[in-house]
């Protein structure tokens, strides 16, 4: 297991859990409940939002985090019972009585906050101790001018065909080159596989810290596009329901839509575009040979990898670096990127099969090398 990945999931542990204020809450709302035990209205709210908080832990990143960083079996996941599934049979009980509630109530915020405290304490033993190791990585990525990101794979049909997945890591292997070219002017080293992770196949490298903030700004790009084609497709229904037919207004949400599916891939392609003039600029000497087809072929891995639900995160970077983004912290990319990514995410589990086979029929194939 990468010390990098290893320290990617406790951040999002104690972002989601502890720095976010939930533990916190958790344990206000169980000190409070007994003063609020004749007042149903009060007790419906703490209910309420405790399930937000669950409902956003759960279709997030976190189960797989604790997954990996809790594999004990006297130490378990809390993620791996259903918590929030269990609050809302109780919030949708429109038959219990108020002093059941309350007492449901209390069992379960108990019982929440006993399975979530061992998580905590052990992965705080976990963070002291790879603390040293960690220390140890910066100053060797320092050393070396690299960052190091993760490509992640997490499409079914991708991570379960040797021969889909040999193709798709080709084409990374081919493409990831072909974007360096495009922003810098010497050439690319071998691209350097740190790790492979297992469960969803996530590929670790080593990448030039400018080529790989970059494309942390490409993917961004990508997941926001994506996001909001996802979101659209998710609301217009209804609202196409109510034209009652009128192929006026029918045809225009049609064109709509097909303008916004036809921006996931331009606007990618547009970002890129725009990095590589950039580049130009600081760098008369970077190479201006096909850049259409190079583009190309870079947009095209890209939204392929984007639409297929797979992922890419920013694990390290040199401490320090006076990058092309100077004035850039790393925790601030990797925030941004991490939630545009989860936002898109879990818009994309919502959709209707026909819908993602109309997004993998547009952007999923990936370019084969030729001849």
């Amino acid at each position: 297991m990468n010390i990098q990945i290893l320290q990617e999931h406790i951040n999002a542990f104690t972002r989601e859990v502890v720095d976010s204020g939930f533990k916190r809450d958790l344990d206000d709302y169980i000190s409070s409940l007994p003063a609020a035990q004749n007042n149903i209205v009060q007790l419906r709210e703490i209910a309420g939002k405790v399930l937000a908080v669950l409902d956003h832990l759960y279709t997030g990143d976190l189960p797989d985090a604790l997954s990996v960083l809790l594999p004990k079996k006297q130490i378990r996941p809390f993620t791996e019972v259903p918590h929030n599934e269990k609050l809302r049979t109780l919030i949708e009980n429109t038959e219990i009585q108020q002093q059941e509630f309350f007492n449901q109530l209390t069992q379960f915020l108990n019982q929440l906050k006993k399975q979530l405290q061992p998580n905590i304490t052990e992965i705080e033993n976990i963070r002291q101790f790879i603390a040293p190791y960690i220390s140890e990585d910066v100053k060797r990525i320092a050393k070396d001018h690299f960052a190091i990101i993760a490509i992640v794979f997490n499409e079914h049909h991708t991570i379960t065909s040797l021969k889909e997945f040999t193709k798709t890591l080709a084409a990374w292997n081919r493409v990831l080159p072909i974007y360096h070219q495009l922003l810098k002017s010497e050439s690319p080293e071998d691209i350097q596989i740190v790790e492979v992770q297992n469960g969803s196949i996530d590929f670790v490298v080593n990448l030039n810290v400018d080529v790989a903030l970059d494309l942390v700004k490409l993917f961004k790009v990508g997941f926001q596009v994506f996001a909001a084609y996802l979101s659209y497709k998710k609301m217009i229904k209804p609202i196409i329901d109510s034209y009652h037919g009128n192929k006026k207004l029918i045809s225009q949400e049609e064109e709509r839509e097909k303008l916004l599916l036809e921006n996931i891939g331009t606007a990618i392609n547009q970002q890129i575009e725009e990095q590589h003039k950039k580049a130009k600029k600081a760098d008369k000497a970077v190479d201006t040979t096909a850049v259409p087809k190079k583009v190309e072929q870079v947009a095209n891995l890209i939204t392929s990898h984007i639409v297929k639900g797979n992922d890419m995160k920013l694990l390290a970077l040199p401490e320090a670096e006076e990058t092309k983004e100077e004035g850039k912290k790393l925790p601030d990319e990797k925030d941004a990127l991490r939630e545009l990514s989860i936002a898109a995410r879990r818009q994309l589990r919502h959709i209707t099969p026909e819908v993602r086979q109309k997004l993998l029929g547009v952007y999923g194939k990936i370019e084969e090398e030729t001849e």
